[in-house]
Order: structure tokens, then C-alpha cells, then sequence
């Protein structure tokens, strides 16, 4: 059985510049699922044996930039405010390195606090 070796395309020309290969939309709901998970991610790491619930957040993407509105559960006793800049921080770093996309304003909204260690038995 005879095997051919195919070699990279060189007999094809460069790629075109990037202005003329065409252009790249990504949705608001897309940056939601990527704010909520970053923050889902931040509340977690702070208290794991507890049960948070699943941030929500909202964008409006305008001019090329992001506004988020996260809606979320902290761990109680704690400090709120370290907690919503930890997130805030999260948020903007992973928006911004996944979509390329500023993000020029985060609100974070607590909506519920919950006692650390509720929500999750351990089986003993």
C-alpha cells in the first residue's frame, strides 16, 4: 500500500490582510455567560463548602465596550466590599482576555448572603 506525503500549502498565496478576512461580532449573551461564570468562579474560591447561588449577569456592549451587571450571593460572615472588588476583578480580567473587549464599568448587586459551611453536607 503506497502512502502520500502531503506537504503545507505552499503552492496557495498569503492569507489576505486582517482588515479584508471580515470581521467578528460577539453577543451580549456570550459576555453574560462569561461574567457569570468568572464571578460564579470568584465567590467560590472564597467559600467552597457553601452554597451560593448562580450569579446572573447583564451586558449592553455599545462602541465596542462592555457594561456588566452582576447579581449575586456572598458567603456571610465576611467582608462584602473585599468580596465585590475580588469579583469585579475576575470579571474584567476574563471579558477582557477572551473577547478583546473593554470593559468600561462593573455594578455588583448582593442580593443574598449566606452562612459559610451551609448548603453542602459532608459525609463523615
Amino acid at each position: 500500500m503506497a502512502h502520500s506525503r502531503i506537504d503545507g500549502p505552499s503552492h496557495l498565496e498569503p492569507p489576505a490582510p486582517p482588515a479584508y478576512r471580515g470581521s467578528l461580532r460577539i453577543g451580549e449573551r456570550v459576555v453574560e455567560k462569561i461574567a457569570a461564570r468568572a464571578a460564579r468562579e470568584a465567590t467560590g474560591t472564597a467559600a467552597p463548602d457553601t452554597k451560593l447561588r448562580d450569579p446572573k449577569a447583564g451586558v449592553k456592549l455599545r462602541n465596542d465596550h462592555a457594561t456588566v451587571r452582576l447579581d449575586l450571593d456572598v458567603p456571610y460572615p465576611g467582608p462584602v466590599k473585599d468580596m465585590a472588588g475580588a469579583v469585579r476583578q475576575r470579571v474584567r480580567s476574563d471579558v477582557e482576555r477572551l473577547t478583546g473587549m473593554p470593559v468600561v464599568r462593573i455594578d455588583v448587586v448582593v442580593g443574598r448572603m449566606t452562612r459559610i459551611g451551609k448548603g453542602r453536607r459532608r459525609v463523615q
